[in-house]
């Protein structure tokens, strides 16, 4: 027989990190939202957390534990699990609690970093803050932490948009620990091109007169880029010739897999603030000429004889 005991003390609070909370409007929505809500959040601290761990030391590992969900509104507590592969000098001190504080610590700060009402553009001042937190664990007593990639920053900011895009008008969201609470913003949502602009210092265009592009997989509705190999290198491009598409589009122009297409192309190169590559874009202005794959041909010709 169950012994059930009223009290009024609280409950003991899960022994987690911290809590991502939805408190979801009833009757409204699909309801697998706040379940897609809460993974990808989840997904979104794991990736960011490998990155933030590499601005203080590469032998440091993390996993992300469920420690609790809470019903009511969905409240899903966690925990970073930490250790450590063969390094004498994390041996010689008590590192998981300073490396525990930093991690949440730089998800509070990104997280406002994100919502910032006033549109949040200097991310090379996001990485420095984010540096100094990881000074401030000191696990290896040295100034030198490296930075976090700017990429990563841009992933993680695009991870948590993606959070916001599957809640609805009236859903509440928050992160909270026992010493901090932040309210996500569910108002501010970025675009993917807006995300990118902000790791980006410069573009440099390149016009080239005639490029040779082998034809991976046309787009035949038009609505898409094209996947493209030059040489070994995989491409994806996107055909501005609007006359060739047309043609291609109502079969005067017959292109298949393994043909190529002599194109007139313009490359936009954008470059990080820490001088880095960081995207590379094809656009087919013009396309001079289908170039027929004959052996591939001849040997399907070969065939149906």
């Amino acid at each position: 027989m169950a012994e059930v005991t009223l009290t009024t003390r609280k409950p003991e609070p899960p022994k987690a990190d911290f809590a991502f909370c939805i408190d979801f409007k009833r009757g409204e929505g699909p309801a697998s939202r706040v379940f897609a809500a809460t993974h990808d959040f989840i997904r979104a601290c794991e990736r960011l957390d490998r990155q933030l761990l590499a601005s203080i030391d590469s032998n440091i590992e993390t996993v992300m534990v469920l420690e609790d969900i809470e019903a009511g509104s969905l409240k899903t507590w966690l925990r970073n699990v930490l250790h450590a592969t063969d390094d004498q000098a994390l041996k010689e001190v008590d590192w998981r609690p300073q490396v525990g504080k930093y991690l949440l610590r730089a998800k509070y700060l990104i997280l406002r970093w994100v919502d910032d009402d006033l549109a949040p553009s200097d991310l090379p001042a996001l990485g420095r803050d984010l540096q100094r937190l990881a000074s401030e664990s000191d696990v290896r007593h040295l100034p030198d932490y490296s930075p976090v990639r700017p990429d990563a920053l841009i992933g993680a900011m695009t991870d948590f948009q993606r959070v916001k895009a599957h809640l609805v008008y009236g859903d509440k969201a928050s992160v909270i620990s026992e010493d901090d609470t932040h309210n996500m913003n569910l108002t501010i949502r970025w675009d993917v091109e807006d995300i990118e602009a902000l790791a980006i210092r410069e573009t440099q265009v390149m016009a080239v007169p005639s490029m040779v592009f082998i034809v991976r997989k046309p787009d035949y509705l038009g609505t898409s880029k094209w996947d493209l190999r030059h040489g070994k290198k995989p491409i994806s491009a996107k055909i501005e010739d609007e006359k060739w598409l047309l043609n291609f589009q109502s079969r005067d122009v017959d292109v298949r897999p393994g043909d190529a297409l002599r194109c007139q192309t313009r490359i936009e190169m954008a470059y990080g603030h820490d001088n880095e590559l960081i995207s590379e874009h094809y656009y087919i202005e013009k396309v001079q000429s289908v170039v027929e794959n004959q052996y591939q041909r001849s040997l399907f010709q070969d065939g149906d004889e």
